[in-house]
């Protein structure tokens, strides 16, 4: 019919932004050989600072998922002009489920001029499939050679330094991607029960309906449907509907009915296409 066409029609310029990003990061990563064999690229979060501001270096971390890994790719940057760094390696700390299977160093890292390190994660767990969350600890690897600022000639020797960054989390909405449904009741439906989950959570620090629909949708990672991310003033009660797809291509659908009372109350029921992403999603704001 002719309503989703306008619909779409309206929100084309800011697609065609998000695709072409999407498009020059699969791009880059397609032309780094330990990366050829991954697939699709499914989705990349927003720069993470892993550095204070003021610091020798500053890095940055891109998430980027593919159906069994996750690469993490390092944005540096070398405020110090008296020194070059060497073969520098972001190491990443092997958490239980979450190997690394490659490390893509950046051979020279100048004063001012941007380079770029890479992990690749292997996140495709044999034991639990529901354990896609964690926290990983990151610090640089380099050797460092001092230079002359004026003319940037380093010397022939360095030394092998290190420093340690902030960590990296890996969360339930890395898994995630955001899929717009126009008739949510139509693929609720669609979906049925077959893997149906439902939990009841307390949100004791949540003070109003707003802030937990915010925190829900962050913490999830899925799209509001139907406007349903706003709150009508003075209810003390809302539905959200969200829609996503989970990693490997699994429709998900959730519907959180929150009441605020003392907090917020959340009955979370969750459906999917396949059980272990509507366990996922169940366990994400618990």
């Amino acid at each position: 019919g002719p309503k989703p066409d306008a619909f779409t029609a309206t929100r084309k310029p800011k697609e065609k932004a998000a695709v072409s990003k999407h498009a020059i990061y699969q791009e880059q990563l397609q032309r780094v050989e330990e990366f050829a064999s991954l697939g699709n690229l499914m989705k990349s979060s927003d720069p993470v600072e892993l550095t204070e501001s003021e610091t020798e270096y500053v890095v940055k971390c891109i998430k980027h998922t593919f159906m069994d890994h996750i690469v993490l790719q390092f944005d540096m940057t070398n405020t110090l002009n008296d020194q070059v760094l060497e073969d520098v390696t972001v190491q990443v700390e092997p958490v239980d489920a979450f190997e690394v299977v490659a490390y893509v160093p950046c051979e020279t890292l100048r004063y001012n001029e941007p380079g770029v390190a890479y992990a690749c994660i292997d996140i495709s767990s044999e034991e639990d499939p529901t354990d896609v969350t964690t926290t990983l600890s990151c610090s640089m690897k380099f050797t460092v050679k001092d230079c002359d600022p004026n003319t940037g000639e380093a010397d022939d020797e360095g030394y092998s330094d290190e420093y340690v960054l902030e960590d990296v989390d890996i969360s339930v909405a890395d898994h995630v991607q955001k899929v717009i449904k126009s008739n949510f009741g139509a693929a609720w439906e669609e979906l049925g029960e077959e893997n149906e989950l439902e939990d009841t959570y307390a949100l004791s620090s949540m003070k109003s309906l707003e802030e937990a629909v915010t925190n829900i949708i962050k913490h999830l990672g899925m799209q509001a449907c139907e406007r349903s991310d706003k709150v009508p003033e003075g209810k003390s009660s809302h539905t959200l509907f969200l829609a996503g797809v989970y990693r490997g291509g699994h429709d998900v659908l959730a519907r959180a009915k929150l009441v605020l009372k003392d907090g917020v109350t959340m009955q979370l029921t969750v459906r999917s296409s396949d059980l272990v992403a509507a366990q996922v999603i169940t366990s994400a704001v618990g």
